[in-house]
């Protein structure tokens, strides 16, 4: 390597540290503060390292306000949203890809364009649906859309990778006795691999940060997740006393941990879902 280049290398390194140091200040913060004893956590100058470790922190979060119960409910939110989604999404791919109609081209345009509107459109709609069946307080309008192919985008991320599956590999499975369903399940989705994991884990990811959604919808203290039942203890306890900071700050650290583990074991297949060949049909 040359010397200019070797400079130019370091000098890119060293903004990049500079840039992820400005992120992680504020991360490593709520994880020390989140150990602290609540009469230091605001003490002048940081202390960056506490004399002691207070577990006990994170045992109040669980045995005093009942996080466990928002962590269930949001984890049953995510795993019914990215199995309705999954299916949902595959079947009208695969029949966007190989299905054999008439206009199924300007159908999928059409489902393009609803990529297209703001969410602020849909969501008074959707609202008032919801409200006039009956779901409102409770947790179905979060999961069921999911199982009615609801997420163009997703459909479209399907649809383009299926697309590079050669047709001889159908029309083997079709010889073999294979229906549309057993072609999906058997041949389609497991060469499609690495679009699942990706589309699994930006679904998880969405779901579990989501906030507006689940404000919106629930209104039952047993059906808060860890976004909502956050900013409860917040507005309960946070505001009016300084020694709940530490627990919220460790139930944020909760929340924090799966999006982390998520990014950094599927980071690789997330790129490899990303990465397509070329799309000739």
């Amino acid at each position: 390597m040359r010397s200019g280049d070797r400079k130019s290398a370091v000098f890119r390194y060293l903004i990049i540290c500079v840039i992820a140091t400005v992120f992680l200040v504020p991360f490593i913060w709520m994880v020390i503060s989140s150990v602290k004893d609540p009469l230091h956590v605001f003490t002048r100058p940081i202390q960056w390292i506490p004399d002691k470790l207070h577990l006990e922190n994170y045992v109040k979060l669980f045995t005093q306000y009942h996080f466990e119960q928002y962590v269930w409910n949001t984890v049953k939110l995510c795993l019914l949203n990215v199995a309705g989604a999954v299916v949902s999404c595959s079947l009208a791919a695969y029949g966007f890809a190989f299905g054999r109609y008439r206009y199924k081209n300007k159908i999928f345009l059409f489902v393009l364009l609803t990529m297209m509107m703001p969410g602020t459109i849909t969501f008074f709609p959707q609202f008032i649906l919801f409200a006039k069946i009956g779901w409102y307080g409770t947790l179905l309008p979060l999961w069921v859309p999911a199982f009615f192919a609801t997420s163009a985008y997703y459909i479209f991320f399907l649809r383009q990778y299926f697309l590079t599956i050669p047709n001889v590999m159908l029309d083997s499975a079709r010889l073999d006795g294979c229906n549309d369903l057993k072609t999906i399940l058997y041949i389609v989705a497991p060469m499609a691999r690495p679009v699942y994991v990706v589309m699994v884990l930006n679904i998880f990811i969405g779901v579990w940060g989501d906030f507006f959604n689940q404000l919106i919808y629930i209104t039952k203290s047993e059906n808060y997740t860890i976004s909502i039942g956050l900013s409860y203890l917040n507005a309960s306890y946070g505001s009016t006393n300084n020694s709940t900071i530490p627990i919220l700050m460790a139930g944020s650290v909760v929340v924090s941990i799966p999006a982390l583990l998520v990014y950094y074991f599927g980071q690789r297949t997330m790129v490899d879902g990303y990465v397509f060949r070329d799309v000739g049909k």
